[in-house]
């Protein structure tokens, strides 16, 4: 969903916006420039943004590269189009600015994440199996895209290219092909094996990719093809073109289909929200019925107290008719029957915690964890908790693991952490045992 958003914008921008960008693209590099920090600042600092829609499509499609991925998508087409086309004329006069744009727009992604890859290397936060396989991808494809990413955009400006020779310079610009193959698969690292566990958007997102660069590398070879025999038919190129384009999208979906059946997760946020149990109604059942019960305990003890002082009185009446005298206990019938008619006091329930709403915080994998927690009678009426810096789908993973634990238990010890999401997990357990710490000390 993101890059859609994000590839709506990017051709709206080159389309409606080519000439001011022509004419003054020093603007567009200074507004990429200022939102790229901007959402750095916010993502790296300890700045908390309420809003799930604010952080995740518009601070979103900045740290998580999708506007600069979108733009790179407009820069790959513009190449691939057929030549005379009013696509192409629109686009080929600014190609440069639009990659010098997408550039800037990406370091936001960069920093954002090659400080947290930077810093998970560091503290050996690289996971096991398939999750440090994919680590190790990632940080290698991020690398290698960074280092032919910065002189390719340097040498977009005018000032560098008017410099050097045409040839040398068409030659080093060709390894913007190994930069666009490098973007697809790193994508389809991150986001085929969460298609595949069946996270909200991401099967969706696989066939978006693939869609856009699949039919860049086609269309793209296709103009080669014809540019070299411009008498050739076009009925078989444009056949193997379709081919080649249905089949590998075909592919990509069958990959990245939800083969282990498991539940999805909507991912969209690193938010999630627990409903309030159903024994909380059971509980305040319980409770009237056990004061019913005690009511009818205290009438039936009211009754054979009466019963008792009838008989009490008839005995008496009797000893005086006979002349004899019985002790006086009339006094001693009527305290004991004022003690027995007073209803016993119930004995107060006692809580480990007060009833309310805490808030604690922990450290999950890349950032900040918080977790707000509602407290009534010892039992959690909701559980929300959310990340800006972790990944949604292993935050989502760990939440899904941990939060049952802790309000089962009411209690952050003993919690088995989630597998593959460690960190994530460790940080709600944290959180949570602030928060719990806060309800416990206010009593």
């Amino acid at each position: 969903m993101l890059f859609l958003i994000s590839l709506f914008i990017a051709i709206i921008v080159a389309f409606c916006l080519d000439k001011p960008m022509k004419k003054h693209p020093a603007v567009f590099y200074i507004t990429a420039a200022v939102l790229t920090v901007a959402s750095v600042v916010v993502t790296k600092s300890d700045i908390t943004v309420s809003s799930r829609f604010v952080r995740d499509y518009i601070i979103g499609i900045f740290s998580r590269g999708a506007l600069g991925t979108a733009f790179w998508a407009v820069v790959m087409w513009a190449g691939a189009l057929p030549n005379g086309s009013a696509a192409i004329k629109k686009l080929m006069p600014i190609r440069g600015e639009l990659s010098i744009t997408a550039a800037v727009l990406t370091l936001a992604h960069i920093v954002t994440f090659g400080m947290q890859y930077i810093q998970n290397l560091i503290n050996g936060r690289t996971g096991s199996g398939n999750a440090f396989r994919d680590f190790v991808i990632t940080c290698i494809l991020s690398l290698a895209m960074t280092l032919i990413m910065l002189p390719l955009t340097v040498m977009s400006f005018k000032a560098v290219r008017s410099r050097m020779n045409a040839k040398t310079w068409k030659k080093i610009q060709r390894l913007a092909y190994i930069f666009y193959g490098m973007i697809y698969i790193h994508i389809m690292v991150l986001f085929v094996p969460k298609a595949q566990k069946g996270r909200e958007g991401y099967f969706l997102s696989v066939l978006a990719y693939s869609a856009v660069f699949t039919g860049y590398a086609v269309l793209r070879l296709r103009k080669a093809y014809l540019s070299r025999n411009e008498k050739a038919a076009k009925l078989i190129p444009n056949a193997v073109s379709a081919c080649a384009f249905i089949i590998p999208l075909c592919l990509s979906g069958i990959v990245s289909r939800n083969v282990k059946n498991e539940p999805k997760l909507v991912s969209t946020s690193s938010e999630l929200t627990y409903e309030a149990p159903e024994n909380a109604q059971t509980t305040a059942v319980t409770t009237s019925a056990s004061t019913t019960s005690a009511g009818k305990t205290t009438s039936a003890s009211a009754a054979v107290t009466s019963v008792t002082t009838a008989v009490s009185t008839v005995k008496t009446t009797e000893a005086a008719a006979e002349g004899i005298t019985q002790p006086n206990t009339e006094e001693e019938n009527v305290s004991d029957q004022q003690e027995s008619s007073e209803p016993e006091a119930a004995p107060q329930q006692s809580f480990r915690f007060r009833n309310g709403t805490f808030e604690g915080t922990g450290e999950g994998y890349s950032g900040k964890v918080r977790v707000s927690i509602t407290i009534e009678n010892d039992t959690v009426t909701d559980f929300s908790a959310y990340s800006d810096d972790d990944d949604p789908d292993y935050f989502g993973d760990a939440m899904a693991k941990v939060i049952p634990q802790i309000k089962s238990s009411l209690s952050a010890d003993g919690i088995d952490a989630c597998s593959g999401a460690t960190y994530s997990s460790k940080g709600i357990i944290e959180a949570a045992r602030n928060a719990l710490e806060q309800a416990a000390s206010a009593q």
